[in-house]
């Protein structure tokens, strides 16, 4: 599938929010110590922000000499030392730590320090969401403190608009806590997970807040902010094979990689991490339902990875399938997904949907860097969603990458008028013509190949294809993928005829 060069742009599909993950601006919190379970004390109520600070640690997993290899965040979510974090904050899959370390934070504007080691209890990969405990301190000493500790709150009861507060420690702009405020911005469903599978926010926030705490305006913790599959020693701004920059009409290491991501956008809701709260909780081991193959060593082989079939519809079914598969959608759509079919998957590789509009990246409204739950085989789906004002008018184009690399790409309109024209192809080459990629001229990629397995143009032959009025790119190849024809900016607002003479 080959693509075209990326351009530089980005776009936010949700509600505008004042938030980035940065300096202390005064903003209240509750951090809620008990003396006895169920009995917090006065000082519970407490709505400074050093009471929060206390209960948000950084986690270090440290080497055989005690030095981190990375860190990210996590919460304290009862008085006897649980700690809610992400998944790949604590992954000892592949042993490439010795200790989870736990520093806490006694003055906002120094340091966290590192003062406890901590065991997991429950996690889940494939949810990237983990409870942790803290067991010694650095000595090895039993530790019988009464932690600090957010409570958690109903993730299902929050809408569209509400406020939220991020704290934890994001690993840029310094070594201290900080604390940001914004609203909810959306929700996206995730196919395997559920219709609430994110909590969407515009809030920029740095990768190591990984785990970190997000509140609402009662102060229970609502939201883990994650980056979902990532990998725990991984970089925050990865680079993808996603487009073929060298335009040789496929993406391989010979491309120059594209870098997405940096900044996480969403929130893991606290409700799914219920089931591994009440696992830590009751001593028992916690199963998942979903959970991936640990990755090996080696890395997966993506060789037999294939994604097809990809259409467009405005909704889901029950059946996980479109509800009419569409082309054009109407000014003021609220949600549109993409369905394609894959095979040679596994569960545990990273995966994601990208979507641009007009050609800018949606952090947003993408999946970055997401754990694969679905099998070898099957069909899958991602939505783009903005429920309050709708999505805005312009070139819809998703991008479905496994592993770093494009596996497969196409368009759809949004509002503006495309009726149905034909374009008729008259190929007057000494080629037959065995690849086809038509797709818009605003578009970032070439898309899947028009023509079907069996099918190719002749010399002397001709072929009808039915598009959407617009103006085109045209890429014509032979069967060793060498190009016949490559035309640019091809007015199709009416029917077209195009001849290919060869090059």
């Amino acid at each position: 599938m080959p693509l075209r060069p990326l351009a530089p742009l980005w776009l936010a599909l949700s509600l505008s929010l004042l938030v980035a993950c940065g300096g202390d601006d005064g903003a209240n919190g509750t951090a809620t110590p008990k003396t006895t379970a169920g009995t917090p004390t006065a000082s519970a109520r407490s709505t400074a922000i050093a009471d929060l600070a206390r209960a948000v640690v950084q986690i270090q997993a440290l080497d055989s000499g005690g030095d981190p290899v990375w860190h990210g965040s996590g919460t304290f979510i009862s008085v006897d030392g649980l700690i809610l974090t992400n998944g790949h904050v604590v992954d000892d899959r592949q042993q490439e730590y010795q200790d989870l370390g736990v520093a806490i934070t006694s003055k906002t504007d120094e340091p966290p320090e590192l003062r406890y080691l901590a065991k997991i209890v429950a996690v889940d990969y494939a949810l990237d969401l983990a409870v942790i405990k803290i067991d010694s301190d650095l000595s090895g000493r039993q530790v019988h403190e009464q932690f600090p500790f957010i409570p958690t709150g109903d993730s299902d009861a929050i809408d569209i608009g509400d406020p939220i507060r991020i704290l934890g420690y994001p690993g840029i702009g310094g070594e201290t806590i900080t604390l940001t405020d914004g609203v909810v911005s959306g929700f996206t469903a995730e196919r395997g997970v559920g219709g609430r599978a994110w909590i969407k926010t515009n809030a920029t926030i740095a990768g190591g807040n990984s785990g970190c705490l997000a509140i609402d305006s009662k102060g229970q913790l609502i939201g883990v902010p994650t980056i979902a599959g990532s990998g725990a020693n991984a970089s925050t701004v990865d680079c993808r094979l996603i487009e073929d920059t060298n335009r040789d009409g496929r993406i391989d290491s010979n491309d120059t990689c594209v870098p997405v991501g940096g900044f996480i956008n969403g929130l893991r809701p606290v409700n799914l991490s219920s089931p591994l709260i009440e696992a830590a909780e009751s001593g028992r081991q916690y199963v998942s339902k979903i959970e991936p193959a640990s990755p090996p060593a080696s890395g997966f082989d993506t060789s037999q990875v294939a994604i097809s079939n990809l259409v467009f519809g405005a909704d889901v079914t029950s059946e996980d399938k479109p509800t009419e598969v569409v082309t054009i959608l109407p000014t003021g759509a609220k949600k549109m997904c993409a369905f394609w079919d894959y095979e040679g998957m596994a569960n545990g590789m990273s995966w994601e949907a990208l979507w641009y509009v007009d050609g800018a990246l949606s952090e947003e409204g993408s999946i970055i860097g997401d754990t694969w739950i679905g099998g070898p085989t099957g069909n899958w789906w991602a939505c783009l969603v903005d429920e309050e004002k709708g999505l805005p008018d312009g070139l819809y184009e998703v991008i479905v990458s496994v592993e770093g690399e494009a596996r497969g790409s196409d368009t759809l309109f949004l509002g503006g008028q495309h009726p149905n024209v034909n374009l008729k192809v008259d190929n007057r080459s000494s080629d037959s013509v065995c690849y086809a990629f038509i797709s818009p001229s605003g578009a970032l990629n070439w898309g899947f190949d028009k023509l079907d397995l069996d099918e190719q143009i002749d010399p002397g032959t001709s072929h009808t294809f039915q598009l959407p009025a617009n103006t085109y790119d045209l890429l014509l190849e032979n069967c060793n993928q060498d190009a016949i024809a490559e035309e640019h900016d091809l007015d199709l607002s009416k029917d077209t005829a195009y001849t290919a003479r060869g090059q």
